[in-house]
């Protein structure tokens, strides 16, 4: 089972882009909060420290306020002529969804799709 220090010194000898992890002054919130969500995404899936790691960095980048803007569902900012365009921001890090696969809400919710009844013609009463 991961702990923080495990966590962090598997970032500290693996993952040259650190800054968030390193700069953090929370280190247990950063990674008690993606331990949690991890479970709760793939709760089939042992915690590793790689994982963890990986998802705790991305939630520390998160933190970044240009980037609290697109969890609040900003689409665009302008500011004296400059705009600056925020697209969706995955709630899983890239490196997480690249080693697991889709987090179990995604297969759910395509699996829901599949499920759907075919509709056939006829007419509404």
């Amino acid at each position: 089972m991961p702990t923080v220090e495990t966590v962090g010194a598997w970032i500290a000898s693996n993952v040259l882009d650190s800054q968030a992890w390193d700069e953090a002054a929370k280190k247990d919130l950063a990674f008690v909060q993606a331990s949690r969500n991890l479970t709760r995404w793939y709760p089939e899936v042992p915690l590793t420290d790689e994982t963890v790691a990986y998802q705790a960095i991305w939630e520390l980048q998160g933190l970044d306020p240009a980037l609290k803007f697109q969890k609040q569902g900003v689409k665009a900012v302008t500011d004296n002529g400059e705009r600056i365009d925020y697209t969706s921001r995955d709630k899983v890090a890239p490196e997480v969804r690249e080693i697991l696969g889709p987090p179990i809400f995604e297969v759910v919710e395509h699996e829901a799709e599949e499920e759907a009844l075919p509709q056939f013609g006829g007419m509404l009463l």
